[in-house]
């Protein structure tokens, strides 16, 4: 086929990707095109080019973020940080050329990333004579010293008396949060500028940056619900901009965000990407769960909406926004309670469905399930019976695939847990014996590649 450069440019638009800083004379754009065409297939329809098997111990604390899965170890009462890259066909990081570090570290329990400001963020919670004590390590990704821009090495707190049940972090350029949830329920967020170390509290359900400087948060005002959005520019003196009502029917409901993990911020040339997921293609998934009245099994509701949706306004009579108008802009779909997720990336949603465990030792079915957004979708969009609500102004139109997970896959286990990247599904599987099974699934791998880098079934005990 005759190739042209607006042809690459043309099939970027249509996926929602932006060219990458990678230099054209490195990686020219007919390669770049071969490569978004497997990515772009291969998505929609959940065919991974790749796994890697490994195991992790049940006892360490494991996650990702940033495009890595991080493991904090302890061993003879020495504290380790692990981080093994992900595989990423748009980074020229294929199976075989990602990479791992291991830093020895201070006692830490959660660790935030961000690959483009070279930064990982550690935090370590400790008793205190006037309560519970916290504090963070700011630390470059590649070398573990103090962060050159970090306002210091660290950053300690009080939180009060009340015990912490988990800890979330997450980064926006120069701001951060820091989320918690207490014996008892109560939740609180830090935000943080970890440039300046200005920071204030926030008491709300739950909050997701959509800019460095704009959170959107879950609250309630008189016992009914809102999406508010919230000016932290100047962290000690924030600003609600606008309020965004939600059904009354949500009241009593649990609400809050489904974290999207893509990229927030639009830096290309901080990339080693080929090409990059469009920051302003995100959306933005609320999870409501609505207690039954008969006490049965909640219902449980996935709101939709673009992330751009959310912008403030100079007009007074606009700073309250009914359900009613702009629920015309968003999807609302049913889920029931034994799907895992849903989990979010740009403008991709990710979910599992276990079957019920049986008593016998046959293998257990799990079903994975993808829900494209694409920016310019095409007659070939497949959509289930679950969405309960299409708004007539919404301009999403979802495409849905679901597909069986192959047994050798799972190794005949359940699914507990997911995690979603721009390149990689990673399942997080049933313990097994003293030992945790973890399958990273990659998408996006050219034949030639899948071939050299055969799937890794032997187990790589971590």
């Amino acid at each position: 086929m005759e190739y042209s450069p607006l042809h690459y440019i043309f099939e970027l638009a249509i996926a929602g990707m932006k060219d990458g800083a990678v230099s054209h004379t490195y990686r020219p754009a007919v390669g770049r095109l071969h490569i978004l065409a497997t990515y772009r297939n291969s998505w929609p329809s959940l065919v991974w080019g790749h796994e890697h098997k490994m195991l992790i111990s049940p006892q360490t604390r494991s996650g990702i973020s940033a495009g890595f899965l991080h493991q904090i170890r302890v061993h003879a009462g020495q504290y380790s940080l692990d981080l093994a890259e992900l595989p990423s066909c748009r980074t020229s990081h294929s199976p075989a050329l990602t990479r791992h570090l291991k830093f020895r570290a201070p006692e830490i329990e959660n660790v935030a990333l961000d690959r483009s400001q070279s930064l990982i963020v550690s935090s370590h919670v400790l008793s205190l004579q006037n309560g519970i004590g916290v504090v963070l390590y700011f630390r470059d990704l590649w070398t573990f010293e103090k962060h050159p821009k970090a306002h210091g090495s660290t950053y300690d707190f009080n939180v009060g008396p009340v015990p912490i049940s988990s800890i979330s972090m997450v980064i926006a350029g120069h701001k951060m949060s820091i989320s918690f949830e207490f014996a008892g329920g109560k939740i609180m967020h830090l935000v943080l500028n970890w440039r300046t170390f200005q920071a204030g509290w926030l008491e709300d359900n739950d909050i997701q940056f959509i800019t460095e400087n704009r959170l959107l948060v879950v609250r309630r005002s008189r016992g009914i619900p809102y999406l508010s959005l919230y000016n932290i520019e100047d962290i000690g003196a924030v600003v609600i901009e606008r309020d965004y009502e939600l059904p009354e029917a949500w009241a009593r409901s649990i609400i809050g965000f489904s974290p999207n993990t893509s990229p927030l911020l639009d830096q290309p040339s901080q990339s080693e990407a080929m090409f990059y997921p469009d920051p302003s293609k995100r959306i933005v998934v609320v999870v409501v769960k609505t207690p039954a009245p008969n006490g049965g099994p909640s219902a449980r509701n996935w709101l939709i909406v673009n992330e751009s949706f959310f912008r403030p306004t100079s007009r007074k009579d606009r700073l309250r926004v009914s359900w009613h108008e702009w629920s015309q802009a968003c999807l609302v779909r049913d889920a029931y309670s034994g799907i895992r997720g849903p989990y979010v990336n740009g403008s991709r949603i990710v979910f599992a469905e276990n079957a019920p465990r049986s008593a016998s030792r046959a293998p257990v079915a799990s079903r994975l399930n993808v829900i494209d957004f694409a920016p310019f979708p095409d007659s070939s969009c497949t959509q289930t019976r679950a969405w309960s609500m299409i708004g007539p102004r919404c301009v999403l139109v979802p495409n849905e695939t679901s597909r069986d997970v192959p047994p050798k896959t799972v190794d005949g286990r359940q699914i507990e847990d997911i995690r979603l990247t721009e390149d990689n599904v990673v399942l997080f599987l049933d313990n097994h014996d003293d030992s945790k099974p973890v399958n990273i699934l990659t998408f996006g791998v050219p034949p030639s590649s899948a071939r050299a880098h055969p799937h890794h079934d032997g187990r790589m005990r971590q």
